[in-house]
């Protein structure tokens, strides 16, 4: 699993870091750290080296929480920032790599752009081939970044792959699935399988119905994701929601449940939750929200 991590330097990243790391810890992922700063806080003559030495910092404080949480004889990821070194990839572009990581070790990067957040944000996840974007949120009603909507709701909408906003400081009792096509990688199983575990969350599955019940191909997956989750000892139970009542279903669930939404082409949850209702479900939602892809 590739998971790549957006932060804004703002505090409230130290949550969102240490989520994600959990996560990475459960699943052997790579790990990409990604910090964006605004165009204006690069250097005007960028030479090369290090980047500027404010947000640096934070973002070196970022990896040092991010391997404290990680750091047991187990670990996947080496363990002292000894092991790691600027350099410089491109004007206002520097990453930070493990040098030499040992056999049996995981892909830890942490990466500085300036720029664009959400262009550069979608660009990684594009070129990364990654399975996953954590990008964090605020407590409560509303999800920005350094202010603004736009950069987590442009994510959510237009992302290739799944995306987490994870609201800070919020332990949710439940993971919620929602389903109403047979289209379920295996990469969104083990991730709503390692959120329960992370959050020692029950499980809730949702079968999408329409006119004529429950698709066929719906029930069937259902019944395959109960046996999947019985083989990890994850116990869940099904609810069926009518089409037409499940956007305020969803909506409710939001406020103490984690949402986790199986997105598709052929999915009438991508139907109901275009852009604008996507994005103003991550907005309203008090728990953290899942967008699978």
């Amino acid at each position: 699993m590739r998971i790549l991590v957006a932060l804004n330097g703002s505090p409230s990243s130290i949550h969102m870091v240490r989520e994600a790391a959990q996560l990475a810890r459960n699943t052997w992922a790579d790990v990409t750290l990604l910090g964006i700063t605004p165009v204006d806080s690069s250097p005007p003559n960028h030479n090369g080296g290090e980047p500027p030495k404010g947000f640096r910092q934070v973002m070196e404080g970022f990896l040092h929480d991010f391997l404290e949480m990680v750091n047991d004889s187990e670990s996947p990821y080496p363990q002292s920032l000894t092991e790691y070194k600027w350099k410089d990839a491109d004007k206002g572009a520097w990453d930070l790599d493990c040098q030499q990581p040992a056999p049996g070790k995981k892909q830890l990067t942490l990466r500085m752009r300036a720029g664009n957040a959400a262009k550069i944000i979608l660009g990684h996840a594009q070129v990364l081939e990654s399975d996953i974007i954590v990008i964090g949120c605020g407590k409560g009603v509303g999800c920005t970044w350094d202010g603004s909507l736009e950069v987590p709701r442009t994510i959510v909408n237009n992302a290739s792959c799944s995306v987490f906003a994870v609201k800070e400081e919020k332990q949710p009792r439940m993971v919620v699935c929602c389903l109403d096509n047979d289209n379920v990688s295996q990469a969104s199983l083990e991730l709503v399988n390692q959120l329960v575990t992370i959050y020692h969350a029950e499980l809730g599955l949702v079968g999408v119905t329409g006119a004529e019940g429950l698709k066929e191909e719906v029930d069937r997956k259902m019944g395959q994701l109960l046996d999947y989750y019985a083989g990890s000892d994850i116990r869940a139970w099904v609810q069926l929601v009518e089409a037409s009542s499940l956007e305020s279903f969803i909506a409710q669930a939001a406020q103490k449940d984690l949402v986790a939404l199986w997105m598709g082409k052929q999915s009438f949850l991508d139907k109901i939750f275009f852009r604008q209702r996507l994005g103003k479900l991550i907005e309203t939602a008090q728990s953290s929200v899942l967008i699978l892809r």
